[in-house]
């Protein structure tokens, strides 16, 4: 395992990232097997678990909040909602167990079943965003992260605390959220900006 909570370029404290994230609201399935999966780590050193509030899927990064006009976050905003109009709502399953260097994770069947929602999100970025960060990671894999390593270490005890798989539970995506974030110590946290609904409309940004 290795330390996730080093500088990424150009974060800093109290500088916050535009970024379009699924989260698990309301799903309590979901919540469940996040939970279950921390009570098993529970006993082990150098992890930080992340709170049930905070719980996301990053679905696309799109720059600093300091460097995008307000003007350019409504354009974007719209032109999700509009793209994702057309998309029905997507069922998938949560629970497929993935261990990064720096995270723990939960990721989906099928793998790529989440991929219009992003490619939607990419487009309207494009568009409308002149600085952004779509080159920084053009691949994706839709997942939650159930905890973090702090540290450097042998995933061993990692491995064998989660022998026995989770069993899958379904997960609804029905929206996307804008939020403005930024890292808090060993956390996460964001304002949520805009919502965007699969096969519906998108509140208004608000922008400051």
């Amino acid at each position: 395992m290795s330390d996730h909570w080093w500088w990424r370029a150009g974060v800093r404290p109290g500088r916050r990232l535009l970024v379009w994230h699924i989260l698990p609201d309301g799903q309590a399935g979901v919540l469940d097997l996040v939970r279950q999966c921390q009570d098993k780590l529970a006993g082990l050193d150098g992890l930080d678990p992340v709170p049930a509030a905070w719980l996301h899927m990053t679905t696309q990064i799109v720059g600093f909040a300091d460097e995008i006009p307000d003007a350019e976050v409504e354009t974007m905003t719209a032109g999700v909602s509009e793209q994702l109009s057309d998309i029905a709502p997507i069922d998938v399953e949560l629970g497929k167990l993935w261990l990064h260097s720096e995270a723990v994770m939960l990721g989906i069947r099928p793998p790529f079943a989440l991929d219009p929602v992003r490619a939607a999100i990419r487009a309207s970025v494009a568009d409308a965003v002149r600085v952004h960060q779509l080159d920084d990671e053009p691949d994706w894999t839709p997942h939650i992260s159930v905890a973090y390593s702090n540290t450097h270490g042998p995933a061993a005890p990692i491995i064998g605390a989660l022998a026995a798989r989770p069993e899958l539970r379904p997960f609804r995506v029905g929206r996307v959220y804008l939020v403005a974030q930024e890292r808090v110590g060993h956390l996460y946290r964001w304002e949520r900006r805009a919502v965007a609904r699969l096969g519906g409309t998108t509140a208004r940004p608000s922008c400051g």
